[in-house]
């Protein structure tokens, strides 16, 4: 079936949403971040992208590379192809299209850290996802250890998708107009590596269609302080939000604990 045609599943979808998914808490995440916006409005308009969203990943499994990377326009990928880099991510605009239409394009073998979701069917979908588009999924857990073989580094380029809540070890940066935490474990990896680090933005351009950009945010040798790739990262991340702020993913529980 059409994406298009999908899209009109997806208002319904977006109702559903919008009464049982976490409401509150992206009410009270828009009102943080956006404080002089309309909140309910940006509300309602999240819950939307997020229905079209689900409905263009299922769509996904069965769309062959052509018509996916027609759908997704990507500008700046010729500074991946030959791999050696990280590329940092951010769950907006659909960013699965974005990383399979990328992995369709570059010659580089794309490994995407990930954590596996608690919904099996969530966790299947991914799989098949990265299968179809041959991205290499390495849970969390399991990066230190791919990481030391050489095997694994040679010609890879390696994703991570760095926006959600981190652990113990974490950079402050300044986001949404808080001081927030951020993963500090992608620039320890392109510090280790001695990699240019990259920043995929993702901005929604009609109907099942998108536009990705590929910059680079920092390159070796790394002589400054720690963290500072994470604060232009935060800063990448901003200029998005504040383009198209209903396109993230406000549903996360994203400043629990500082």
């Amino acid at each position: 079936m059409p994406v298009e045609r999908l899209h009109l599943f997806a208002g319904d979808l977006a109702s559903l949403a919008g009464a049982g998914y976490r409401p509150r808490l992206v009410a009270a995440n828009l009102a943080r971040a956006f404080p002089e916006a309309d909140a309910e409005a940006l509300a309602r308009e999240f819950y939307a992208r997020f229905a079209e969203e689900c409905v263009e990943m299922v769509r996904l499994l069965a769309m062959d590379k052509g018509e996916l990377r027609a759908r997704v326009r990507c500008e700046g990928e010729e500074a991946l192809r030959d791999g050696n880099a990280v590329l940092l991510m951010a769950h907006r605009a659909n960013m699965i299209w974005a990383a399979c239409a990328l992995a369709s394009r570059i010659p580089a073998a794309m490994s995407m850290v990930y954590k596996p979701p608690h919904a099996p069917a969530m966790r299947e979908l991914l799989l098949a996802l990265a299968k179809r588009f041959d991205i290499e999924l390495v849970p969390v857990k399991d990066v230190r250890r791919k990481l030391v073989k050489k095997g694994a580094r040679r010609g890879r380029l390696w994703t991570l998708v760095a926006d959600q809540r981190p652990g113990k070890d974490h950079h402050h940066a300044e986001f949404c107009g808080q001081r927030t935490r951020f993963f500090l474990g992608p620039e320890r990896i392109a510090r280790a590596l001695g990699w240019p680090v990259f920043y995929l933005s993702s901005q929604r351009t009609g109907a099942g269609a998108y536009l990705s950009r590929v910059e680079k945010i920092a390159e070796p040798p790394y002589e400054e302080r720690v963290g500072f790739i994470v604060e232009r990262y935060a800063a990448k991340l901003q200029a998005d939000l504040d383009d198209a702020p209903a396109d993230w993913l406000w549903s996360h529980d994203r400043w629990r604990g500082g």
